[in-house]
C-alpha cells in the first residue's frame, strides 16, 4: 500500500512539472512590457505635429486680422479725404450761388463734376467696406473652427505637460483674435452706417446744386438746400 501511494505522488509531481514546462497557469507568468515605446513615441509625435499646425493656423489668423484692420484704416482715411474734398467743393459752389452768377457757369459746372466724382469715390469706398465686412465674417468662422480644434487636441493621447501648456497659449491667442474680430465687425458696421447716411444725404444736396448751377443762383423748388461745413453734419443755409 505504501508503495502505491509513493508511486501516485511521484506521478502527480511529474504531471505538475510537465505542465510548468508547457506554460500552464502554475508556471511563472512572463508578460510583455505594459508600455510600448513605439506607440508612445508615435502618440507624442502626433500631438506635437498638431500643435505645430495649430500654431501656424493661429499665426495666419492673427496676420489676416492685422491686414483687415489695416485695410479698414486705409479705407477710412481715403473716405475722410474724399469727404473733406467734397465738402470744400460743395461749399465753394454754394457760396458762389448765394451771391449769384451766370447760368450754367463753366467754372461751377467743373466744380460740380469734381464733387460728383468725390461722391462716386465715397460710394466705391463703401463697397470696399462691405466686401471687407464679408471677409471678416468669414474670418470669425475660421477662428471658431480653430478654437474647436485646439480644445479637441487636449483629449489626444500621448501628450506631455509642455504640450498642454502650448495648447493653452494657442487657445488664449485665438480667444484674443476672436475678440479683435468682434471689435472689427462692430467698427465696420458703424462705419458703413455712417457712410450710407452721408451718401444718401449728399446725393440729394448735389442734385439741388445742379439745379442751382443751371439757374446761376440758389433756388431748388420744394426743398431747402443744406450743405456741409467742415464735416458730415449738414446745416440749413440762412
Amino acid at each position: 500500500m505504501a508503495l502505491r501511494v509513493q508511486r501516485s505522488v511521484l506521478l502527480l509531481a511529474a504531471v505538475v512539472l510537465s505542465g510548468c514546462n508547457e506554460g500552464s497557469i502554475f508556471a511563472p507568468s512572463v508578460s510583455p512590457p505594459s508600455s510600448n515605446p513605439a506607440i508612445s513615441q508615435t502618440g507624442t509625435q502626433t500631438v506635437k505635429q498638431r500643435i505645430q499646425q495649430l500654431r501656424s493656423d493661429q499665426a495666419a489668423l492673427a496676420n489676416g486680422i492685422s491686414q483687415q484692420q489695416a485695410q479698414l484704416n486705409a479705407t477710412r482715411s481715403q473716405l475722410s479725404s474724399d469727404s473733406a474734398a467734397y465738402s470744400g467743393l460743395v461749399n465753394g459752389i454754394t457760396s458762389r450761388l448765394q451771391t449769384g452768377t451766370t447760368p450754367g457757369n463753366p467754372e461751377l459746372v467743373n466744380q460740380w463734376n469734381a464733387a460728383q466724382a468725390k461722391l462716386d469715390a465715397a460710394t466705391l469706398g463703401v463697397g470696399q467696406l462691405n466686401s471687407l465686412a464679408s471677409q471678416v465674417t468669414t474670418q470669425a468662422s475660421v477662428a471658431g473652427y480653430l478654437l474647436e480644434n485646439i480644445r479637441a487636441t487636449f483629449a489626444v493621447g500621448g501628450a506631455v505637460d509642455e504640450d498642454h501648456r502650448n495648447l493653452r497659449a494657442i487657445e488664449s491667442e485665438t480667444t484674443r483674435s476672436m475678440q479683435q474680430i468682434d471689435r472689427l465687425i462692430g467698427d465696420l458696421n458703424a462705419q458703413i452706417g455712417r457712410e450710407n447716411g452721408f451718401l444718401a444725404r449728399e446725393r440729394t444736396n448735389l442734385a439741388a446744386l445742379s439745379y442751382g448751377v443751371n439757374l446761376g443762383r440758389l433756388g431748388n423748388p420744394g426743398a431747402q438746400r443744406v450743405t456741409t461745413t467742415g464735416g458730415r453734419r449738414p446745416v440749413p443755409l440762412q
